[in-house]
């Protein structure tokens, strides 16, 4: 499958009032307007935005800062624009390590272990392993991170606050984009969208972000637990 399209097929499912099937639009997946901060303005477009060509120098910096971050821990809010919505943690050691857990009544569990990157539907007893370098997480996690070497920036905006970076795959453009968006003074990670081929959105809002704190190693590991081993 496709870099981008991956995330594609983990489409938020509601059920009534209610969802049973959520979805990574990892990372980075990914309306963090919800979540984040009066003082930080994370919408779409903005009457103050300056968009054009990324030089140089920004990028440098924002792959300095990914790749400066160790660990990380902060809470998320994640909307489709099909309508779904979904809340909960994620952690994160680089390189190659990733989770989020998904706040009920969703029984998903996302988890990159440093070499897959796992799909969990608990409800099902259900794991979907998938490359990492083939999810978008692939762009945060490795461990030398590049904004032109796989992946090439098609828009750059910068507000007074903010910068947003979209990204599609050099290789398969048509198969959809990415965005990060960056608090920018102190640098900071603060959203990504997710854009599949047929223009579904999922943007995922992160908050309470903490960086360079412990983690349990325990979190970024999987087992699968088959239904005979039960009980």
């Amino acid at each position: 499958m496709a870099f981008f399209s991956k995330f594609g097929k983990f489409r938020i499912k509601q059920v009534g009032a209610r969802f049973r099937t959520m979805t990574a639009a990892s990372v980075f997946a990914t309306a963090f307007a919800i979540a984040a901060p009066a003082s930080i303005s994370l919408t779409p477009a903005s009457a103050l935005a300056q968009s054009g060509a990324i030089d140089q120098a920004t990028i440098d910096k924002i792959e300095n800062y990914l790749e400066d971050i160790t660990t990380l821990k902060a809470d998320f809010v994640q909307i489709s624009s099909d309508g779904g919505a979904a809340e909960g943690k994620l952690y994160m050691q680089r390189p190659g390590k990733m989770r989020f857990e998904y706040n009920p009544p969703a029984q998903i569990l996302l988890v990159s272990t440093g070499s897959d990157f796992i799909y969990y539907d608990k409800e099902i007893n259900a794991p979907t392993y998938f490359d990492i370098d083939e999810t978008p997480a692939g762009i945060i996690l490795a461990k030398d991170v590049s904004l032109t070497r796989e992946v090439k920036v098609i828009d750059f905006k910068r507000t007074a606050e903010t910068m947003r970076v979209e990204m599609v795959r050099k290789s398969d453009p048509g198969a959809g984009s990415v965005t990060l968006v960056f608090q920018e003074n102190p640098m900071q990670l603060r959203q990504w969208i997710v854009t599949d081929p047929a223009g579904i959105e999922t943007t995922v809002t992160l908050f309470n972000t903490e960086e360079g704190v412990t983690l349990d190693p325990k979190l970024f590991k999987f087992e699968r637990i088959w239904p005979n081993q039960r009980g």
